[in-house]
This record gives structure tokens, C-alpha cells and sequence, in this order.
């Protein structure tokens, strides 16, 4: 990832990075790089409290503190910290040694224990001149990569069509892989290391506490390499022990499991030499084009099972379907892949576990859920499943409790507008312990009885979402500090259990309890950017009769370009003031929007692989001024600073 904002506010953050794609686990990269000419740069503990000033900025959507470049990025932001699987690197950059102080490790340490949670990880890294020189000599000239197997009696080979092994190898040796090559063992796999996740942490667990019994419950790996060699120990024939040499090897398929022998070796060498794993070894030497990609694809796009999958077989869900059926004539889902029903005539198991861990008595099961979904399906006396479904709840609880959590999502959604910055934040990161509050303050007297009148009781359900989200923004910042960071703390059990007691104390108690127009904000919300051809044209941006030429991507230079060139006034148009559609194209003298032209292009140039999404205003340019996308957005920046400095002003005026 290159960072996508740099120099954010007062050197707090020199860049900041966000995972490039919705389908990887959300990261937010927070780097702070100090620079010294002699190479002698240091990184105290005020640039430590600096850096950690910023996350906390960030966490609690002060992102008015930051410079529009930011501010454009706040709903990325905002949803990479709400969500319960954020990754938070804080990166230290130092053109120097890289050695921190104690005090300076402290603190690093303390901001990871604060922001971190049920799910959530703050990690630390110090990048040094040496991390910076070594990385360049990888980028010029990086090393094919060997490494050794050894696979004893029982394994299994063949030579053609491509050259294949297939057998156990100790997790002993895998961890001296990664101690040997780190990160660049996956550089042909479709993902690195993730971490210390939940999964990855179970890894860890099972090699340590019984690594006899670890290749039962693993799936195995898949090494790639471009050739083998073969050592034998003793006597030489097919399936005898053998030490096999991987050059130029790559980890395809089975990172997590590399990476995690590793962590279990760092905590205890000695079992590892007990666990053993399947290992899948390919060379892809003489392979045709594009071999080697497809079993990287393949090995890694099997369906895997996830643990909720196991509750298809438990009688229990089967019963609470049939008793949806027939009480209340509604449908209950509870198998991976069946279609949700809709809101009125039913519900999913994983809604109404959701539901089910707000209602617990113990706000504990509401954290765990509002850290990680997957926390729902765990079993054993502390388990939330076995907690939740151990004893069978009756279709009326199930359906009444999904009912009143609906309802407080609702009446959040509709307070969450009308705030702003750390009170917004709370809103949204504490949803489900302010629907454990509602729940307890309902009360589930007679929510299992059909003919009782317990759904009457959700008409107070947003009186009653004000009053409890008033009174927890004011305990958190007066139990855990106005720098207390938000979402943290809604994943911290101990810190939860003492919001929730003092929330239902001072409503009880009715003292010091406080309305939540106190946190609402007049301010308005920025309004939306209109759209590029109406910016243009509304602020007259391009005269009429300005000559604009279509800049194919090189993709589409490989496709049609010899197309465009070939004819005459294919790559131009005439801007005409015209807001839907402004293009006037020279080939054919007709009007089209700059979206319309481009598929027009494409379609005359008959590219019968052209995409399906077109972005046409980012394809037009005015000579020597840039795209229309661009031509709009300069304009558009200044129109919000300016608001934004306005109503800066007016909120000092009247609050001096």
C-alpha cells in the first residue's frame, strides 16, 4: 500500500494508509518518519504522545482537525475503526539506528492495550535505515529463495506431467522457513501473514497444547518451486525418509500455518518437533504459462468450512425453525448460503443471536458480538452458542428480542444524524451495548408468552435509546477520560460492565442524568458534491466550443487505439453547455454525455471485452488543465474549505 495522505495536522501523522480493498481484513497504517541528514534521527516520547494524539483524533471523528485531503477519506476512515476485526499499525519510520527509549516502548505499549479489544490488534513497528537499505537491495535484486523439507517414511511423489511431492514435514522445520525468509516465503501467494488473528491464534494454541494431535485437525500446504533435489538419507527407493531442496520457493497456499508454527516456536521450541503437516510440494519447471498462477488460484479458493457451519447439524436450530413455523407462521434461517427472509417475515440465526446475546443478562456476550460475529458460535460452558441455545429458546423470545434489537437500530439510526465527532462515534460503536441497556430496561417478563402484551413495550424504545445514549457518552468520558479511545472501549468486557451499571444506576436514581440535545449539533453536514458536469457547467469551468480529446488507458490503447488514430476526429469533442449531454463528438457530430461517448467509442471500435464500467468524465481532458473529474474537484475543494472555514467562524463567534 503508498500512502494516501501525507503531512495530516501538525506532523502528528506523516501518512496514513487504508487496506486498498474491501476484501481485505481493514487496516489502518499510521507512519511517523523522522528524517536526519546525518542519519542519526531519533523518535522521543513526545513524538510518540504525537502519534498517538492522532489515532485518538481519528477514533473519535475529529476529522476537522485534519486537512481536506483527509476529510474526503472520513467515511473510509471512520468504517475501517468501526469494524471489529481493525488491524491499527502505528509505524515508526527513523532514518537512523531505530532504538527506542523504554518510556518511548511504553507508551507505544499502553496505546496498544488501550485501543486494542474482543478482536481488534494494535501493533507497533520501527523502521531503521538498515530496514530502508535492506528493502531497496530486495527491490534491485531479490534473492530466489530456498529451503529444505524432510519428509519421512509414507510420502508419495510423481515425475509427470510436472514433477510433485506430497508428505509430512515437521512444523519444526516450517518455522525455521519463516525465521529464515520471513514475509518473502508468500511473495506468489494471494495474501501475507495476517497477524495474530482469531484463526491464527487457535493455530498457535493447538500446535503448543497438543501437537501430536495437529496434523488430525489441518488441511495441509502448498509449496511451489522451480526445482527439487533429493537427498536420501539411507537406503534409496520411493516413500524412504528424504531431505528434498526447494529453490526458488514460494508458500502458495498454508501462509497462516508458516506463520504460525513460527509464533508457537517463539513461545515453545520444544513441541514443535511433535506436530507434523501435510505438505504439497509442485515444481513448475517445464509447466506451460500461467501454471503456477493457476494452482496459487486454485489452492486458495476452495470452500472452507466457518464454525457457525457445524449448528446445521445441531437438532436445536431444526426445532426453533419448526416452532417459527408453526407459532408464528414465520421463517427461521440457519444455514450458510440460505437467502435471508425478509425483515417482516422472518429472521436469520445470526440476527437473532445478535438479538439473543443483547438480551443476556451479562453485557459480556454483547462485547464479544460487537467484536466478531464468529463469537456467536463458539461452544462449551463460557460459549456464546452454548450459552444462548443451550437451553432452547422458544420462537416468541427469539423473534420478540430480534423485534426490540430492530428497534433500536432504528432509533439510533435516526438520533446517529443529528450528532457529530466523539458523541457520533459513540452511537455507532456502542449500538449493541445500548441495545443490552434497552433490553434490560424493557425486562423480558412475558416475552416468551404468545398472548402476553410485551411488544407494546417497544413504542418507548426510542425514549428509551435518547436516555441511555445521553448518559453513556457522559460516564464514558467521566469514567475513562474525554482521550478515552471509542472503540476500544465498547471492546473491552470489564470497561463495558462498568458503563452499563452506571448507566442503569443514574436512570434509576434519575440524578445528574443528562438530555442528548446537549451533545447534538447545529452544525450542517457538508453538502453532497454535485456531480462533475453540473459543477462544470454551473460555474461556467469550460467555455463552450473548448475542444477536449479522450485519453484511452493503456489497456485500451491495445484495444483501440489503432481504431481512434485511423479516423478522423474519433479522439475529440466539443464541450456545449449541456447537462446531459455536453459532449459534442467530431466523428458523428452528435451529443453525448462523457460516459455515453466512451461506450460509443468502445462499441464502434467493436472491443467486444470493453468493460462493464465506464468512467467517463476521468477520460476527457482539456489540454494542459486535466480531466473533467479533475477540472471539478479543484473547484469543489475550495467550495468546502471555504464552508468549512465559515462555519468554523460562526461556531467561535457564538461560542467565545
Amino acid at each position: 500500500m503508498r500512502p494516501q495522505l501525507e503531512l495530516l495536522t501538525d506532523a502528528t501523522i506523516s501518512a496514513l494508509m487504508l487496506s486498498p480493498s474491501p476484501h481485505q481484513d481493514p487496516e489502518l497504517w499510521l507512519i511517523q518518519a523522522k528524517w536526519s541528514d546525518r542519519g542519526q534521527a531519533g523518535f522521543n516520547t513526545a513524538a510518540a504522545h504525537k502519534l498517538i494524539h492522532g489515532l485518538k483524533k481519528l477514533d473519535n471523528r475529529d476529522f476537522d482537525q485534519f486537512n481536506v485531503r483527509l476529510q474526503s477519506l472520513a467515511d473510509r476512515v471512520r468504517g475501517v475503526l468501526g469494524l471489529p476485526t481493525c488491524k491499527v499499525f502505528l509505524v515508526v519510520a527513523i532514518v537512523g539506528e531505530g532504538r527506542l527509549s523504554e518510556e518511548t516502548e511504553a507508551i507505544l505499549r499502553e496505546a496498544a492495550i488501550d485501543f486494542g479489544g474482543w478482536g481488534r490488534t494494535v501493533e507497533h513497528r520501527v523502521l531503521s535505515q538498515a530496514d530502508f537499505h535492506r528493502a531497496v537491495r530486495e527491490d534491485l535484486a531479490p534473492e530466489p529463495i530456498t529451503i529444505i523439507a524432510t519428509m519421512s517414511e509414507g510420502w508419495h511423489s510423481r515425475e509427470t506431467p510436472y514433477q510433485a511431492f506430497d508428505g509430512l514435514v515437521c512444523t519444526e522445520e516450517l518455522a525455521n522457513w519463516y525465521a529464515d525468509h520471513g514475509e518473502r516465503l508468500y511473495d506468489r501467494n494471494v495474501r501475507r501473514s495476517l497477524g495474530l488473528t482469531g484463526v491464527n491464534q487457535t493455530l498457535v494454541e493447538s500446535l503448543t497444547d497438543d501437537p501430536q494431535g495437529f496434523w488430525y485437525r489441518h488441511n495441509g500446504i502448498t509449496v511451489q518451486c522451480n526445482t527439487i533435489e533429493q537427498e536420501f538419507f539411507a537406503q534409496r527407493g520411493p516413500s524412504k525418509p528424504v531431505r528434498l531442496t526447494l529453490h526458488n520457493a514460494s508458500v502458495v497456499n498454508g501462509a497462516q500455518t508458516v506463520t504460525s508454527a513460527y509464533r508457537a516456536y517463539e513461545r515453545s521450541p520444544d513441541v514443535l518437533a511433535e506436530a507434523f503437516v501435510t505438505v504439497r510440494i509442485i515444481s513448475v519447471n517445464g509447466a506451460p504459462e500461467g501454471f503456477a498462477k493457476e494452482i496459487t488460484k486454485a489452492t486458495n479458493t476452495q470452500n472452507h468450512m466457518e464454525r457457525r457451519d457445524f449448528i446445521a447439524i445441531d437438532e436445536t436450530q431444526s426445532l426453533i425453525r419448526e416452532d417459527f413455523r408453526l407459532t408464528l407462521d414465520k421463517e427461521y434461517v440457519f444455514k450458510r448460503g440460505e437467502i435471508d427472509p425478509a425483515p417482516a417475515s422472518g429472521c436469520s440465526v445470526r440476527e437473532a443471536a445478535t438479538a439473543l446475546a443483547c438480551a443476556y443478562s451479562d453485557p459480556v456476550l454483547a462485547v464479544r458480538v460487537n467484536g466478531s460475529t464468529g463469537a456467536l458460535w463458539e461452544e462449551g460452558p463460557g460459549g456464546a452458542y452454548t450459552r444462548l441455545f443451550g437451553k432452547q429458546p422458544n420462537a416468541c423470545q427469539v423473534w420478540r428480542s430480534v423485534l426490540l434489537m430492530r428497534a433500536v437500530r432504528d432509533a439510533l439510526h435516526d438520533v446517529r444524524s443529528t450528532l457529530s465527532g466523539r458523541s457520533a462515534s459513540i452511537a455507532e460503536s456502542g449500538a449493541l451495548l445500548v441495545a443490552h441497556i434497552v433490553f434490560q430496561l424493557v425486562g423480558t417478563d412475558g416475552i416468551e408468552e404468545i398472548d402476553s402484551e410485551w411488544e407494546s413495550g417497544l413504542n418507548e424504545v426510542p425514549t428509551l435509546v435518547e436516555a441511555v445514549l445521553a448518559q453513556l457518552i457522559t460516564l464514558m468520558d467521566h469514567f475513562f477520560g474525554e482521550g478515552s479511545y471509542v472503540t476500544s472501549t465498547f471492546a473491552n468486557e470489564q470497561r463495558c460492565q462498568q458503563l452499563v451499571t452506571g448507566v442503569l444506576q443514574a436512570l434509576a436514581e434519575g440524578t445528574n442524568v443528562r438530555d442528548l440535545t446537549t451533545f447534538q449539533s447545529n452544525i450542517p453536514k457538508p453538502r453532497r458534491r454535485p456531480s462533475t458536469v453540473s459543477l462544470i457547467i454551473d460555474h461556467n469551468l469550460i467555455p463552450a466550443g473548448t475542444r477536449l480529446q479522450y485519453q484511452p488507458s493503456p489497456t485500451e490503447e491495445q484495444a483501440i487505439g489503432l481504431w481512434l488514430r485511423n479516423g478522423q476526429g474519433r479522439p475529440f469533442a466539443t464541450w456545449v453547455d449541456d447537462r446531459r449531454k455536453p459532449l459534442l463528438w467530431e466523428a458523428d457530430g452528435q451529443r453525448y454525455s462523457p460516459s455515453g461517448l466512451v461506450t460509443q467509442i468502445w462499441r464502434k471500435a467493436d472491443w467486444r471485452e470493453a468493460w462493464s464500467a465506464v468512467q467517463g468524465p476521468k477520460q476527457w481532458h482539456v489540454p494542459g488543465e486535466g480531466s473533467l473529474v479533475e477540472i471539478a474537484e479543484q473547484l469543489w475543494q475550495r467550495i468546502i474549505t471555504e464552508e468549512w472555514s465559515r462555519e468554523k467562524e460562526t461556531t467561535e463567534d457564538t461560542n467565545p
